[in-house]
C-alpha cells in the first residue's frame, strides 16, 4: 500500500470504473481497479461521506438502521461470544447494501473514557512493541458516523461493562484529536520516549502512514451516559462476497443468506405503527 493516503489521487479518474451503487465494490471492474491501486477501497469509502444525499434517503437510513441494529443486537446478545466485531460489521454492511444503503467498514482502536471517572479509562491499542491485529471494527452509513454492534461485547477485566451500551449508533459523532497516548500501550510510548522523541512529533514522524490515513478519516468521539467513546480508524475493511462466506455460520448460528432471507419481515414487523 502506498506510504501515504493522499497517493489515491494516483488512481486515474477516467479508468472505466464509476461508484455507481453500493457495493460496486463487488464487481471485476472494481476488483481489477483495487489490483492496480490498492487505495481505491479508501476512493469508495469517500465516495459515501462525499455523496449528495436527499431528505427522504436520509430519513429512510434513520429508520431502517436502528431496527437492524436491534435485530443484529439480539443475535449477537444470543451468541454471547464476544470480539464479534468483524463479522458482524461485516454482515451489517452487507445487509445493508441489498436494501440500497450506503456504508463502509472501518477498522481500528477505541478509547473509552468514564464517567463519573471512577474507573480508567480503557483503551483499545493500535500499537504495540509487537505488531497488533486491530482490535475493533465499526459501519459508517451516513448520517450515522459510527454504528458500533459490539462495544460491550468486547473482552473487559472489569465491572465497566455494565456501564457500556450494547450498541453506539451516533450521527452526531464530532471529529476529535487523537495523541499518542490513545494507541501506543505504555510499554511502546516509553521506549519511543526514552529514544528522544518528542510526545508531539510520534504520530506524524513514527506512524506516518496512520496519521496522513486519520487526515482523511478522522477520529470521533461520541458521548452517552456513563462512557465517552473515543473511535479512531485505522484501515478500512473490505465485507466478503464469496459463496463460501454467505452460507457460513457467522452469528447465533446463522449465515448471511440466513440473516438477508429475514430482513423484509423484521424491518416490516419493526416498523412503527
Amino acid at each position: 500500500m502506498p506510504s501515504r493516503l493522499s497517493d489515491i489521487h494516483a488512481v486515474p479518474k477516467d479508468d472505466g470504473f464509476s461508484f455507481d451503487v453500493p457495493g460496486c465494490y463487488r464487481t471485476a471492474a472494481f476488483q481489477e481497479l483495487l489490483a492496480r491501486y490498492p487505495t481505491a477501497l479508501q476512493l469508495y469509502a469517500r465516495h459515501v461521506e462525499a455523496r449528495s444525499y436527499s431528505k427522504d434517503y436520509l430519513q429512510h437510513v434513520r429508520q431502517v438502521v436502528p431496527r437492524l441494529v436491534r435485530w443484529l443486537g439480539a443475535e449477537l446478545a444470543a451468541d454471547g461470544r464476544p470480539g464479534l466485531c468483524v463479522q458482524a460489521s461485516a454482515l451489517l454492511s452487507r445487509l445493508l447494501e441489498d436494501l440500497g444503503i450506503w456504508n463502509y467498514v472501518v477498522a481500528g482502536g477505541c478509547v473509552l473514557s468514564f464517567v463519573p471517572a471512577n474507573v480508567r479509562p480503557r483503551v483499545f491499542y493500535l500499537f504495540d512493541l509487537q505488531p497488533l491485529e486491530v482490535p475493533h471494527a465499526w459501519v459508517v452509513a451516513p448520517p450515522f458516523q459510527v454504528i458500533d454492534l459490539t462495544l460491550r461485547q468486547q473482552r473487559y477485566p472489569g465491572a465497566e461493562a455494565k456501564r457500556i451500551p450494547r450498541q453506539v449508533m451516533s450521527c452526531r459523532a464530532l471529529q476529535t484529536s487523537v495523541v499518542p497516548e490513545d494507541v501506543c500501550t505504555p510499554a511502546l510510548l516509553k521506549g519511543l520516549l526514552l529514544r528522544g522523541w518528542r510526545r508531539e512529533q510520534l504520530l506524524p514522524n513514527v506512524f506516518v502512514q496512520f496519521w496522513h490515513f486519520l487526515k482523511h478519516f478522522p477520529a470521533r468521539q461520541v458521548e452517552m451516559p456513563g462512557v465517552t467513546v473515543k473511535y479512531i480508524p485505522a484501515r478500512l475493511l473490505l465485507p466478503p462476497w464469496h459463496a463460501a462466506w454467505e452460507a457460513m455460520p457467522l452469528i447465533n448460528g446463522k449465515s448471511f443468506q440466513q440473516f438477508r432471507s429475514k430482513m423484509a419481515i423484521v424491518l416490516a414487523r419493526s416498523r412503527p405503527a
